[in-house]
């Protein structure tokens, strides 16, 4: 973690590179959906890196597991799925990490997120929302709004880019 904090992107690759897989197959084995599951772990090491400097937690595996156990319940929630799918979620332990805190920073981060796609024009917003949180594929996108598929991943990649911009997550 020291070295992380100092920004050597070797050891924060070492560190990608020997949990990677086990953060996916802990994603996946809630989610079943390959996809989602590759982005949220994709997600959760983004925002380490981000806020590398803010966190006070020296055992790794255990934040990273906590934030992925977040993700994924937050996953749930927001769509809804069956409360069987929570109630397993909630069973799961993890090692402690830094608790409340954390909690409170990944809130923050996402209420932030959900500001910027408020702000963004009515048509990315729908096209944003449409693929990221309906799983819509692009080329499923363009169908249901008749537009072309180029033009829908515009709109998601200035969607990303505003979102990056505004929110200093990169």
């Amino acid at each position: 973690m020291r070295k992380i904090k100092c920004s050597d992107e070797h050891a924060f690759s070492i560190l990608y590179d020997k949990l990677w897989e086990r953060l996916y197959a802990f994603a996946f084995s809630l989610l079943k959906k390959k996809e989602l599951s590759k982005d949220i772990v994709q997600d959760v090491f983004t925002d380490f890196w981000i806020r590398r400097l803010e966190i006070e937690n020296n055992n790794i595996e255990a934040y990273l597991v906590k934030a992925i156990r977040f993700r994924v319940y937050k996953e749930l929630r927001d769509t809804k799925l069956n409360k069987t799918n929570i109630d397993l979620l909630d069973s799961i332990n993890t090692p402690h990490a830094s608790g409340v805190l954390d909690d409170f920073q990944l809130n923050e981060t996402k209420k932030q997120i959900d500001k910027v796609i408020e702000r963004l024009p009515k048509k990315r917003q729908q096209v944003f929302t449409l693929s990221r949180y309906n799983e819509l594929s692009n080329y499923e996108i363009s169908k249901k709004l008749g537009i072309s598929k180029r033009t829908v991943e515009t709109h998601i990649s200035l969607a990303l880019k505003s979102i990056k911009r505004e929110t200093n997550l990169y």
